[in-house]
């Protein structure tokens, strides 16, 4: 059974007497009732299923971890199409999910954005892991003759 403890700060989740979790304990600003705490590693694989989402998310603001990320949104937007910013920040997301510092991340996406003239999407899209949706070569198949089909049947082969 899920036990959850109250403190001024934080909150601690037990399973017996074991501490399972702790989160910050978050407090609604004056005036509303409601306050959010996401941590964007919960929802990152949803996301990255379908990218496009994020663009339109009601708590896109509160999936993102910090002012940092949050500013680095508006300058995707501001310098990309929507579509393709709510792709490379999901994926930005992920690989920031898969490693410990996220501001190092955010710092690093930031110079690549910073850089002058329009941003190199390829040069993104690669240091994000982004792989391309190319066709399918073009698959060259020959028919083989029927020939053979007869040739098996005058060996004894079926009857």
């Amino acid at each position: 059974m899920l036990r959850v403890r109250l403190w001024d700060d934080r909150l601690s989740c037990y399973v017996g007497s074991d501490e399972v979790m702790s989160c910050q304990r978050v407090r609604a600003p004056k005036g509303k009732q409601r306050a959010r705490s996401i941590n964007f590693r919960h929802v990152i694989g949803s996301l990255v299923m379908k990218p496009g989402a994020f663009y339109h998310a009601t708590l896109r603001n509160d999936i993102l971890p910090d002012d940092e990320w949050r500013q680095l949104w508006q300058r995707m937007c501001s310098r990309l199409a929507p579509q393709l910013a709510s792709r490379l920040r999901v994926n930005a997301l992920k690989l920031a999910a898969e490693r410990e510092d996220i501001s190092a991340d955010a710092k690093e996406l930031n110079q690549l954005l910073l850089e002058p003239g329009e941003p190199d999407l390829q040069k993104l899209l690669n240091w994000l892991g982004v792989k391309d949706k190319r066709p399918l070569p073009d698959g060259k198949l020959v028919q083989h003759s029927l020939q053979g089909y007869d040739n098996l049947m005058q060996k004894g082969g079926l009857q």
